[in-house]
């Protein structure tokens, strides 16, 4: 009787499927634990057909390229192969066009390669309830990948979309993204992703060869920008640099053009953060402040050639990544040893223009399932502004304060870490005077390149609350902020 079920169900989907109704369909007839399942905020929410065209899914069935005929299990989690198929089909519609490198897309192909980036795939694409029954199983898979004979592409992309859509943290101490970006870049070196064509393939099959081919390549391009992304967040050195491979991969038909895109303003965003904040002679690598001022103005110039060569048209998603990048660039020339000039007026206006561009187009989207990157860039947007607002640049801007409120709008799908209710206790007005009489104009954050700002106010505020000023505690400690319970500053 079972089995007669079974194969029933498998007719029923197959015949769905044919006709090209996806799983949305068959979703009406799931047993409760399903519909409970995908109809999690976030999940089933964000699949509807309403507003955005780019964000509707495509119920075509070649777009999972094979779906699984299985039920597959992870600890003390179950999935049926209608939430298999529907959880695949939401993350390379709404999550994957991020971070587009090339892969397999067979639910079972990736099982059976793979079983950790599987089940990265599911859990990413699942509802924010259900997601935290992934957690402890996927990270009992990552501590098997130091053994050299897991070493895989596919790991080296499960790692990378942990990166990207990591599970819920407090503080930086808890979050190991960095952590995992770094050997998902060990490990792509270690089989020559950063070599895709000089890496012979016994494989007869030339179709197949030059499918493995793309799939190295383009995750290795990946790596890239994700290293980038995880560098700019703490403040840190990339870890890898663009080389002539990787450059001229970006030019190559096969590389999806909006991984190219995004690689080639990582490429810069390395750069420029590199050549500002990392190499002058003395011991922050800061730029001194004249000559910084120059080198904003020489990177601004590439950033807008960069648009007017390949962004002429962006997707939001370029959009963003690009806008986040500039913010950066612009964070410079904040700093209170940066006198006030003609030249600093016109980069911090374009800064301010910068910011509310980016949180006008957080507003637009639904922030359910963009990686974190997203969320996190929406807030260095508002902290950025109320550095503006702070600063003798806005002497008469009024429109600052809206902003910061919308981009606390915008992060209220977020719960771990609270960033509204973060920059709500930052920009409070009661605040401000403290917050001023205590900012350390001689930082010790300036080695933090593009993220001191935020590094900055993490310090302001840390003096605040050793002033009994009143905070929350777990208010201070947001994204890349490392605090010490006993001293309330960062190690």
């Amino acid at each position: 009787m079972e089995l007669q079920n079974e194969v029933a169900q498998l007719r029923e989907l197959n015949s769905a499927l044919s006709r090209g109704d996806g799983i949305n369909k068959e979703s009406a007839t799931l047993p409760l634990v399903s519909q409970v399942w995908l109809n999690q905020p976030g999940c089933a929410a964000t699949i509807s057909t309403d507003g955005d065209q780019d964000e509707r899914i495509d119920h075509t069935p070649t777009s999972l390229q094979g779906c699984t005929t299985y039920d597959k299990s992870i600890g003390d989690v179950r999935l049926t192969t209608t939430q298999v198929n529907e959880l695949f089909r939401i993350y390379f519609t709404r999550c994957h066009p991020h971070l587009p490198f090339k892969m397999h897309r067979s639910p079972e192909t990736v099982y059976e390669r793979c079983p950790l980036l599987f089940w990265t795939i599911c859990a990413t694409a699942s509802a924010e309830g259900p997601r935290m029954k992934f957690e402890e199983p996927v990270r009992t898979q990552i501590a098997q990948i130091l053994d050299p004979c897991f070493s895989s592409v596919e790991v080296v992309q499960a790692l990378l979309i942990l990166c990207m859509w990591p599970f819920a943290f407090v503080s930086q101490k808890s979050d190991p993204s960095f952590i995992y970006g770094g050997i998902a870049t060990q490990i792509a070196l270690q089989i020559g992703l950063h070599r895709p064509a000089m890496d012979e393939s016994l494989n007869s099959d030339q179709g197949s060869v030059n499918q493995e081919e793309e799939i190295r390549a383009t995750t290795w391009i990946a790596c890239f920008i994700v290293n980038q992304i995880l560098a700019s967040r703490l403040g840190v050195p990339s870890a890898t640099l663009a080389d002539h491979s990787l450059l001229t991969s970006l030019e190559n038909p096969a590389v999806p053009t909006q991984l190219s895109r995004l690689c080639a303003i990582s490429h810069l965003t390395v750069e420029s953060s590199q050549a500002i904040g990392a190499r002058a002679s003395n011991g922050s690598g800061l730029a001194d402040p004249v000559p910084r001022i120059s080198l904003i103005n020489v990177f601004a110039r590439q950033f807008d050639e960069l648009r007017i060569k390949r962004l002429s048209e962006p997707s939001d998603i370029e959009e963003i990544f690009f806008l986040s990048s500039m913010l950066q660039l612009w964070s410079f020339a904040l700093h209170d040893d940066v006198p006030v000039s003609s030249e600093s007026f016109n980069i911090v206006q374009r800064a301010r223009a910068d910011a509310i561009r980016l949180i006008q187009l957080a507003r637009e989207k639904n922030l359910t399932l963009v990686p974190f990157y997203t969320c996190r860039s929406v807030c260095y947007a508002a902290l950025l502004l109320y550095h503006i607002k702070l600063s003798p640049y806005a002497v008469r801007d009024e429109l600052l304060d809206d902003h910061i409120m919308r981009a606390q709008e915008a992060l209220r799908i977020l719960k771990s870490p609270n960033m509204p209710q973060f920059l709500a206790t930052v920009t409070s007005p009661e605040n401000r005077q403290e917050f001023i009489a205590r900012r350390d104009k001689n930082s010790s954050h300036r080695w933090k390149m593009g993220a001191s700002l935020v590094f900055d106010s993490a310090r302001a505020y840390s003096n605040l609350l050793r002033s009994n000023v009143y905070f929350c505690p777990e208010f201070l400690d947001l994204d890349g902020f490392l605090f010490d319970g006993s001293t309330g500053f960062a190690s």
